[in-house]
């Protein structure tokens, strides 16, 4: 799915760790429905949740939520213009194994919609249609920036350093 292979591929680009190694991130698509109605389109919306999981984890839960909400804002906005939507579906769970370790899982609400429609092959034409664009709010990075530093209580002296990668 389209919006999965993204979602994954920018936790990957932002945390570079995931991409060293692919055990770490699992992301897949839970309670699915097709929306669709009669008419000379055929084409249908999926709807499904989203699920990722980081087993045995050595970020910091920020260090993950951070960068899914910049990819909201570009892939699923309306997740995050939707007060109700942006507070009750967005869930996450985090087993801490230790102190240095967790276990995180993050549900998404996502949906993707195709065109689907009849061509000259007897055959049908599918295409993923974009999400809507909103003038003036375009990605907070582009592309996305390696997350290198979280600090914590910021107004400690001096703050505390939470974790973070060297350039």
């Amino acid at each position: 799915m389209r919006k999965l292979n993204s979602l994954r591929d920018h936790l990957k680009t932002a945390l570079p760790e995931l991409e060293r190694s692919p055990e770490a991130l699992h992301i897949y698509a839970e309670g699915g429905s097709i929306a669709t109605r009669d008419g000379l389109n055929l084409g249908f919306e999926m709807r499904y949740e989203a699920t990722i999981t980081l087993p045995d984890c050595r970020y910091h839960p920020a260090q993950i939520f951070l960068p899914i909400v910049i990819w909201l804002r570009q892939w699923q906005r309306e997740v995050i213009q939707n007060h109700q939507t942006g507070t009750e579906r967005i869930r996450f769970k985090v087993e801490p194994i230790d102190d240095q370790a967790a276990d995180i899982e993050i549900k998404l609400p996502l949906s993707e919609a195709l065109d689907v429609l009849p061509n000259s092959n007897a055959g049908y034409d599918m295409h993923f249609r974009d999400e809507p664009p909103v003038p003036g709010l375009e990605p907070l990075t582009d592309p996305a920036v390696l997350l290198r530093q979280i600090w914590g209580k910021v107004d400690a002296i001096p703050p505390e350093f939470w974790t973070g990668y060297e350039d």
